[in-house]
């Protein structure tokens, strides 16, 4: 009996500092769980204030709404679209803030986002503690050069920093923004043609698309630009043959020596067409030889009504 008592007692000694030993075990992972956590919303905090920081830069602001906000209708991810209500109101306020913007839009449209930065920002975006407000620079990228439409010509003395800021080594996509910025401020953005020139070379389809729309719309130089907007029409990017298409329509008469190209694709029978980017181009093709002039009136009917142009990739 008295042995038996015994071996109860150790039986009963081992289980209990089993029980304590889990106990710790749990002690500790949980604890090793906190210090986690506590890390991540450290950080966190961290990559909120330094957010804050890089967007502390004075910006305009209309009906108590600063600029960044504004812009942020023209994100991509938008539910709102052009000519949207949302969208004409935020054209409006860009448009009464004039080129207090240019500054902040300059700055945007050159955004880069470092590796480090994104590991950090994913990094706190795991917590759910603390809500990190993050705008990709993508995204700033493309809500700064839509800006530039509101601003048109009144943005005209941003040309020299965009073009230098295209060869400093900014991202593709900045590349293409600005390519779309120096298109909307219009004619008065001539003096970069050589560089729209060159990006219509680039290896990458959007730069080339964006490059061909805005040598349309600066419509200058046309010794120059239009032998190269031909030849773009046999590119092998849908959207970089339409932009040339609408670039072409945009000098006018100046583009004559383009009709016999525009013609072939004009020709196309677009009710066979299974892809709509194709008929696209070929209404595209159409509304540019009616914009020619009158040697394009001596062409045959096409059988179908032209159409507004698509909206311009961007």
């Amino acid at each position: 009996m008295a042995i038996d008592s015994i071996g109860s007692e150790l039986e009963s000694g081992g289980m209990s500092r089993k029980a304590s030993d889990a106990s710790s075990q749990t002690r500790l992972l949980f604890g090793k769980r906190g210090s986690v956590v506590a890390v991540v919303v450290i950080i966190s905090l961290a990559i909120f204030v330094w957010l804050l920081a890089s967007q502390a830069q004075r910006q305009p602001v209309y009906h108590t709404k600063p600029l960044a906000l504004w812009l942020r209708t023209y994100a991509p991810s938008s539910p709102s679209s052009p000519r949207s209500p949302e969208w004409n109101e935020t054209d409006d306020a860009v448009h009464q803030m004039g080129t207090n913007c240019i500054p902040i839009l300059l700055r945007m449209i050159c955004a880069k986002d470092s590796t480090l930065k994104l590991r950090f920002v994913a990094l706190a975006q795991k917590q759910h503690l603390i809500k990190v407000p993050f705008t990709p620079a993508a995204d700033k990228n493309v809500e700064a050069s839509r800006a530039f439409i509101a601003l048109g010509d009144a943005a005209k003395d941003a040309v020299p920093q965009l073009v230098k800021a295209y060869d400093e080594g900014v991202s593709l996509r900045s590349r293409c923004a600005i390519a779309d910025a120096l298109g909307w401020i219009g004619p008065s953005a001539k003096s970069a043609i050589p560089l729209l020139l060159r990006a219509a070379t680039n290896s990458d389809a959007q730069l080339r698309a964006n490059a061909f729309w805005a040598l349309g719309e600066l419509h200058a130089e046309p010794s120059l630009c239009v032998p190269r907007l031909i030849n773009a029409l046999g590119d092998s990017n849908t959207w970089s043959r339409l932009s040339a298409a609408h670039a072409l329509g945009r000098f006018g008469a100046d583009a004559r020596e383009a009709i016999p190209s525009l013609t072939r694709l004009a020709q196309a029978d677009i009710k066979s067409s299974k892809f709509m980017d194709h008929v696209q181009v070929t209404i595209e093709a159409r509304n540019a030889l009616k914009k020619i002039g009158p040697d394009a009136d001596t062409l045959p009917e096409f059988g179908l009504p032209t159409l507004d142009s698509p909206t311009p990739p961007r």
